[in-house]
């Protein structure tokens, strides 16, 4: 059997060689692993839209490059489509996931004056964006093709008037305005096409923002309230976010 003076000498030896394992595997270079490249997420701009159909199928066919879009369709009236927004906006903020801007796209329509003004002094108020329609949202389409300079117009003289302009246009190219008011892909390139009239070839897009600019700029000199503006429409605030975030133009190409 082995002395106990030769079993503490093997154990001082095992123990010297573990130690001098250690010590060579500590100088040895590390290994370097790469992290997986992350991608950043897109900022989400929310809209929420009084229309189910004509708006969220407008602004869902914008392809965007540095943001995403979530647009909703809800057939409230302004008041409550504003406290929705508001709700959105805050289960957002609560879930960590907040949105870059909230917008709230209605018409004035049949609503009582006082309550139209209400819902828009409200939702600027508390940090959220209008794109108010007075009529209608087809007011803005209509700019794409028609010079109007503003005046009163109700929404079925704007929607057959948008039905004409369109067909002149590009008879291929169909808008119901009495039915289903359906932005298909077809009529959204045509609104976001060369405007053949406008010096420079500008999309129609730019000519249509540039309409409702004046007219805009022209009610609040006058400091008409938003409900009494027939005809206007704040949608262009909105697209000029959006085509901030559109891919770089083609050489050569307007964007």
């Amino acid at each position: 059997m082995p002395t106990k003076r030769a079993a503490d000498q093997q154990q001082r030896a095992d123990h010297l060689a573990r130690m001098q394992a250690d010590r060579a595997r500590r100088k040895q270079p590390r290994a370097l692993v790469r992290a997986a490249p992350v991608r950043e997420e897109n900022p989400v701009l929310l809209i929420v839209c009084q229309g189910t159909v004509t708006e969220v199928e407008y602004f869902e066919h914008f392809e965007l490059a540095t943001a995403d879009i979530k647009a909703l369709g809800r057939a409230y009236d302004p008041e409550k489509l504003v406290q929705y927004a508001l709700d959105l906006r805050e289960e957002a903020r609560q879930s960590k996931n907040p949105y870059q801007q909230v917008w709230c796209v209605f018409d004035k329509d049949d609503t009582a004056p006082g309550n139209f003004n209400a819902a828009i002094q409200r939702a600027e108020a508390l940090g959220l964006e209008t794109a108010y329609s007075n009529q209608a949202f087809e007011y803005w389409l209509l700019l794409h093709f028609d010079p109007h300079p503003g005046g009163g117009m109700g929404r079925a003289a704007c929607g057959q008037r948008l039905e004409e302009r369109i067909a002149a246009a590009n008879p291929a190219v169909r808008y119901d305005a009495a039915k289903g008011k359906h932005v298909s892909r077809a009529l959204f390139d045509l609104l976001e096409a060369d405007d053949p009239a406008a010096a420079g070839r500008l999309p129609r897009r730019k000519v249509a923002i540039g309409r409702a600019k004046t007219i805009a700029d022209r009610w609040a000199a006058h400091g008409t309230p938003p409900a009494d503006r027939e005809s206007t429409t704040e949608v262009y605030r909105l697209v000029l976010v959006l085509q901030r975030h559109l891919p770089a133009p083609r050489p050569g190409k307007e964007g």
